[in-house]
């Protein structure tokens, strides 16, 4: 039987109390599920069992080159490249993104939203709020929880700045920071080395265990309640239906192919893989790879619209795309809201040196999937694209429509007004 005291006392098995706290409280990555599992459980059942696979193009994705093109415009305006028709009359893309002007049928695009933080920061449209720090993703699972015993809330790549903000730490996500590899390595997974893993399969050890760190505490019905969650945490711990899930090399190289063998690609393989197994909000951080592969495309130090030509709008069309129709194909796209948007869009006029800057009233925003109407086109900019012509929509009506689609009740449930104010969600999109 083990001591608790302040020293590393161990029972007859070998553990200590320092394992047990840190096993038993389940910090994975600043994730405490047994605490987001409480709440969940306390709060009411929401309306729809969706979930969200969020791409953030970090860096800015320019309009003019994607979704919103300018054709009848000078030349320092419009750029270099032609339009395309969609698969929806009267909606041309630019002809830099073929496969997706093919299934503007199947998405909305959002051409009017707009802020004033032309920084690149991520908390405006990740937040709803300008300097925020309480993401989506963190809202999403506080209000929810998770779907099934997955890790509710996962980003993929370097982070961000953004996770559980003022909600605390239990609600940051956890992170992996190259899912392009075979099996990964989850550090927040893992046992002390002379601590394995079965040895807390054994639902008497768990307890005893938690019997142990609980001696002297007050005893309520509440503390012996904690008990069913620690137990459900720790078979999440070693389950190997969680680590499936984070293992790409489950899926065949045709299909791993299709996605793009590149970072944006395999991460959003790995993100539909997670909302299939139950995982509640997924968030990628576009390429972590040089400075080149990222959307900020000024041109001064390194070939502007070249990099939209022969890297960025190639990957985003190939692994977007590849996502929308695996999703379709395995029946989960109207249970899965996708979303695409940068922290802004770029300049209506070319610069110097023959790319755009930094540009945060006005650029566009993709939802897909969810029950969103495809071949939906949310407001306008103007002759130039550099404000809205009409429906102007800022990052708290952008989160109240993420809130809104995943079954939040953003008009009676008060718990949601401090993320979003009394914004509403697009319309058009419900």
């Amino acid at each position: 039987m083990m001591r608790v005291g302040m020293g590393r006392s161990r029972n007859c098995e070998g553990i200590n109390r320092r394992e047990i706290l840190r096993v038993g409280g389940l910090s994975l990555l600043g994730l405490s599920l047994p605490e987001i599992w409480r709440a969940q459980a306390k709060s009411p059942t929401p309306n729809r069992d969706i979930s969200c696979i969020f791409l953030w193009l970090d860096g800015g994705p320019s309009h003019f080159e994607t979704f919103d093109p300018k054709p009848n415009t000078p030349d320092n305006v419009r750029g270099p490249y032609g339009t395309i028709q969609t698969s929806v009359p009267g909606v041309h893309f630019c002809e830099l993104l073929p496969q997706l002007a093919e299934r503007m049928n199947q998405f909305a695009i959002i051409r009017s939203m707009t802020h004033s933080d032309g920084s690149h920061a991520p908390n405006s449209m990740m937040t709803g709020f300008a300097g925020g720090r309480t993401s989506h993703g963190a809202v999403v699972t506080k209000m929810m929880g998770g779907s099934g015993d997955m890790p509710p809330y996962v980003h993929l790549g370097k982070k961000l700045g953004v996770g559980g903000g003022h909600l605390g730490a239990v609600y940051n996500p956890i992170e992996v920071l190259d899912p392009t590899g075979g099996k990964l390595a989850l550090p927040g997974f893992e046992l002390g080395a002379d601590v394995p893993a079965a040895r807390f399969q054994n639902r008497s050890d768990l307890l005893n265990s938690i019997d142990q760190m609980r001696e002297g505490m007050h005893q309520s019905r509440e503390v012996e309640k904690m008990d069913v969650y620690y137990q459900r945490a720790i078979s999440m711990l070693t389950s190997p239906k969680v680590r499936e899930a984070f293992d790409l090399s489950k899926e065949k190289e045709t299909l791993r192919d299709r996605y793009g063998a590149n970072f944006f690609g395999q991460s959003c393989l790995m993100a539909r893989r997670l909302v299939e197994a139950g995982t509640r909000f997924v968030q990628i951080k576009w390429y972590d790879g040089p400075a080149w592969d990222a959307w900020d495309v000024h041109g001064a130090d390194l070939a502007g619209m070249e990099r939209m030509e022969k890297m960025l709008c190639p990957r985003f069309d190939h692994g977007l795309t590849a996502l929308l129709d695996d999703l379709k194909l395995r029946g989960l796209l109207d249970t899965t809201l996708v979303v695409a948007v940068g922290e802004f869009g770029r300049t209506p006029k070319i610069n110097q040196y023959g790319a755009r800057d930094h540009w945060p009233n006005c650029f566009s925003a993709f939802f897909a999937g969810a029950g969103i109407p495809g071949g939906t086109v949310v407001g306008a900019s103007d002759r130039e694209g550099g404000y809205p012509a009409n429906t102007p929509v800022s990052p708290l009506d952008f989160a109240a429509t993420i809130y809104r689609k995943l079954g939040i009740d953003t008009n009676t449930d008060l718990r949601i007004r401090p993320f979003i104010g009394s914004a509403a969600p697009v319309a058009a999109l419900m």
